[in-house]
């Protein structure tokens, strides 16, 4: 089955190529982007690139996973970090926040000389998966090499458990060895076990995005002091929809919208001016002023200095069939939440807020121009809402602090049987 799937790759190649030349392209990641996925760059001599300095290895496929790994990632920098992502937004806020602190690279696509040179070339001591990413070649490579794989916070899609032959065997040929899985729920769990994971190997921990830990010390403000409500991680086609619903109901005042892929910052605006929208652009250094209808944060790494300072939040990918995004980044500073139907991606969250009356979910466009409204008007409904948000977040565990705990565990195991 290997075998095959290593051919398939190749056949595929041209397609492969072509794929990845218009993501270059498409999301600005320059040659760095297109020879790293194909494992054609070697380490970087200016970074740590043996056993003695690198002994973990993270892989964050995307902004979501990135943001998720952060504390975990900052939690093990002494003992030398390689990251890997896919995406350049992804690659861009990594080098952002930690520089020359770790070792950054793109992952390699699934190919045998790819995985095999980037194991040579860093030597981890144990691999770190965020939530789900199950590539064949890649596991067997870390199997060969003796580096265990942990898959923190691992979820598992209808979409990946239902996969026909022969993926399903590719994935359970995977899983099946040297893989240990920290669920983020217990369905979650039993859907590895299904899919070929020993049982003895995966344990449910919980959602490391509902975690409880208490906010820092708010960052400052980012636009100088200006009121504003706030739509993250949106999608296309939604940044539309949100500014009519701003404009009928909340005329003067602005809106902030941090897309999900910051690329697409000029295009949103193009969009918007086209139906009478006033825009200013973060990237382009424009800033709001009184007649700034929307402004447009196409930067990353500043949700968390938006969420601080707006008067409620919206959560994107919900108003336009994407599933949804995480309801928690905003629940740390206690701000009323207002998401769409299409949630399914992180229905669990959604469901424990709604329990708690901690969330504001709309059906359209319509009833959440009418919620926002009713908020603006009515200051008791806010500081209800708000006050809601901060008990449900307050009464969470630490699911952070857990998986912090069971990666330094882990690491200290494999340090010493190295030895």
């Amino acid at each position: 089955m290997l075998a095959l799937y290593r051919l398939l790759w190749i056949l595929l190649t041209p397609v492969i190529f072509a794929w990845s030349l218009q993501q270059t392209l498409k999301r600005s990641g320059g040659l760095r982007y297109l020879l790293e996925r194909f494992g054609v760059t070697p380490a970087d001599p200016s970074k740590p690139a043996d056993s003695s300095k690198i002994a973990i290895w993270f892989h964050a496929a995307s902004l979501g996973e990135l943001r998720l790994a952060n504390s975990l990632i900052e939690s093990h920098l002494e003992h030398g970090v390689l990251l890997t992502c896919n995406t350049p937004d992804a690659y861009r806020l990594a080098s952002q926040v930690w520089g020359d602190r770790i070792a950054l690279r793109y992952c390699p696509l699934d190919y045998i000389w790819s995985i095999r040179g980037l194991l040579k070339a860093y030597r981890p001591r144990v691999a770190v998966i965020i939530e789900t990413e199950i590539w064949p070649e890649l596991y067997h490579q870390c199997q060969t090499h003796r580096v265990p794989v942990y898959i923190v916070n691992g979820r598992m899609g209808a979409k990946t458990l239902g996969a026909g032959f022969p993926i399903r065997q590719w994935y359970r040929g995977a899983l099946a060895h040297n893989t240990t899985v920290w669920a983020r729920s217990e369905m979650d769990r039993e859907h590895f076990v299904t899919l070929g994971c020993p049982p003895e190997n995966t344990v449910s921990v919980g959602s490391i995005k509902m975690s409880g830990k208490p906010p820092s010390a708010p960052p400052a403000h980012p636009i100088g002091g200006l009121s504003y409500h706030l739509a993250v991680s949106t999608h296309q086609d939604e940044e539309l929809l949100l500014a009519k619903a701003s404009r009928e109901a909340l005329r003067g005042q602005l809106l902030v919208v941090i897309p999900r892929h910051p690329q697409r910052g000029t295009s949103i605006a193009r969009s918007l001016k086209q139906h009478g929208f006033s825009i200013a652009l973060r990237s382009e250094q424009q800033a709001p002023d009184s007649g700034t209808d929307v402004y447009i944060a196409d930067t990353a790494g500043e949700v968390s200095d938006f969420c601080a300072h707006a008067s409620w939040v919206f959560v994107g990918g919900s108003l336009v069939d994407h599933g949804g995004h995480n309801v928690f980044e905003p629940a740390i500073w206690g701000k009323a939440i207002f998401i769409g139907p299409h949630v399914q991606n992180f229905s669990e969250e959604v469901a424990y807020l709604k329990s708690r009356d901690a969330i504001v979910q709309v059906r359209n466009p319509g009833e959440l121009s009418t919620q926002w409204r009713d908020i603006r008007e009515n200051a008791i409904l806010r500081e209800k809402l708000e006050g809601a948000v901060r008990a449900a977040y307050q009464n969470l565990p630490d699911h952070e602090a857990e998986y912090i705990s069971l990666l330094s565990a882990a690491l200290n195991r494999h340090d010493k049987s190295a030895h």
